[in-house]
């Protein structure tokens, strides 16, 4: 298992292969979702505001994976789970093109032949998919145990997109119900985007 870019996410047919504008690899959202994972994994003070540098030598795509991986003893194993059931999936999918009923036999097989092309591109791409969810959740458990309030970070695409999957991730984390909002802050130094955690529902 390797962290690696891939591209957008691709649509398949007998007549080619496309790739869908706006649906990036969530290869992109990895590194910055660990920055706010490092910002949250400490010792809490009542009453303190913390802040998190974000600059600095990134790490690598090795280091990142390792990371990772190493907080949470499971968190290897449930994501090669999930990466082994993909596959299979795959499998049973380019198995299934010779029986695709919309196409003629010469479609079935160029079909076939564009899924087993994209297998491996597609494999990556879901990787980077199970780690980024995967860590998500890891945030999540952090502003639970924590009894995190707010989370204030940088305003970009990629933060806001991060920000948004943990605002869907506390709504439905471990069948809790946590409330949430998203706004944006301008201010001397330029805007920047805010998570709320407002309440713990059943």
């Amino acid at each position: 298992m390797v962290l690696k870019y891939t591209g957008p996410k691709e649509m398949i047919s007998a007549h080619g292969i496309n790739f869908k504008s706006g649906k990036d690899d969530k290869y992109v959202y990895i590194y910055p979702a660990y920055q706010i994972y490092n910002a949250l994994h400490h010792d809490y003070e009542k009453g303190h505001v913390y802040s998190h540098n974000i600059q600095g030598k990134r790490l690598n795509d090795e280091e990142l994976l390792h990371n990772i991986l190493s907080i949470n003893p499971d968190l290897k194993r449930d994501i090669e789970k999930k990466i082994e059931e993909y596959k299979n999936c795959l499998d049973d999918e380019i198995e299934k093109a010779k029986e695709h009923k919309e196409y003629k036999e010469e479609e079935k097989k160029v079909f076939r032949n564009n899924l087993i092309i994209m297998k491996n591109y597609r494999i990556q791409r879901e990787i980077n998919k199970i780690v980024y969810y995967e860590l998500i959740k890891t945030i999540v458990d952090e502003i639970i145990e924590h009894k995190i309030k707010v989370i204030n970070s940088p305003f970009s695409e990629r933060y806001w997109h991060i920000l948004q999957s943990l605002q869907g991730e506390l709504s439905n984390h471990n069948h809790r119900s946590i409330a949430s909002s998203i706004e944006t802050l301008h201010n001397e130094d330029g805007i920047r985007i805010k998570l709320n955690i407002n309440s713990i529902g059943k």
